[in-house]
């Protein structure tokens, strides 16, 4: 009797396991297809920007000599003022989409996302991209940039002059990413993990930075966190080769 209630039991366990296991892949499947989803979603609006941008720069072309002849007309009264206004207005409408070309449309599509969300919340940005091709995944290179990017611009948003440096370069076969941006308050470290003197005791930077480092170690890769008075940096460093 024992024998067959004991052989009931590991089979209900076996059952349980099996259904469990199931259970984690339809939730990975599940993940993977909204994750898609996204990508497709920023990838589409990102190319509706560069739609726009291309249009902009075709309607400028077509109405260049006008605008040299506005320009030449102010210059003939040596009205300096009114040349640099005019120049201004032509930059202002150029600047409204930012093009970025990283080697990945759907990392240029992220970056431009981050960079305009940034932008829209009166912090600076510099970005600087000279990689020829990136042939790390979707998946693990926008949740390093894009977890690196929301940290930076979380805690750049604190200060009143904030600001966030991004580069993103190749250095023989591997990628070298590294994002540094300005913080308000004080910074304490134990274990890799980040808090603040501040009353809500949490860095922004915590927040992902065990997902990006996870993603970095199955990529083989290194990642760097270093900070100074006012100053956070982020370096990571990644194979990328096909």
């Amino acid at each position: 009797m024992l024998s067959a209630i004991f052989a009931i039991i590991f089979v209900l366990i076996i059952i349980c396991i099996s259904l469990y296991d199931k259970f984690l892949a339809v939730i990975e499947e599940n993940t993977n297809y909204r994750f898609k989803l996204e990508l497709n979603k920023m990838e589409q609006e990102y190319s509706a920007k560069l739609d726009d941008k291309l249009n902009q720069l075709h309607s400028l072309r077509h109405d260049m000599k006008n605008h040299l002849i506005v320009i030449d007309g102010y210059a003939s009264q040596h009205n300096d003022m009114k040349i640099h206004e005019y120049i201004h207005n032509i930059c202002e409408d150029l600047s409204l989409t930012n093009a970025v070309d990283s080697g990945s449309h759907i990392v240029s599509a992220l970056i431009a996302e981050k960079e305009d969300k940034a932008k829209s919340q009166n912090i600076r940005c510099e970005i600087n991209i000279s990689t020829p091709d990136i042939n790390i995944d979707d998946f693990s290179i926008t949740t390093i940039i894009g977890n690196l990017f929301d940290n930076a611009i979380k805690a750049a948003a604190e200060c009143e002059h904030g600001w966030i440096r991004f580069s993103l370069t190749q250095t023989g076969s591997y990628m070298n990413i590294v994002i540094e941006n300005s913080y308000f308050g004080n910074i304490i470290e134990k274990n890799g993990e980040f808090t603040s003197t501040k009353n809500d005791k949490v860095l922004p930077h915590g927040i992902g930075i065990k997902n990006v480092r996870k993603v970095v170690s199955n990529l083989n890769g290194h990642i760097d966190f270093s900070y100074a008075s006012g100053y956070f940096s982020v370096k990571a460093e990644l194979p990328n080769y096909s």
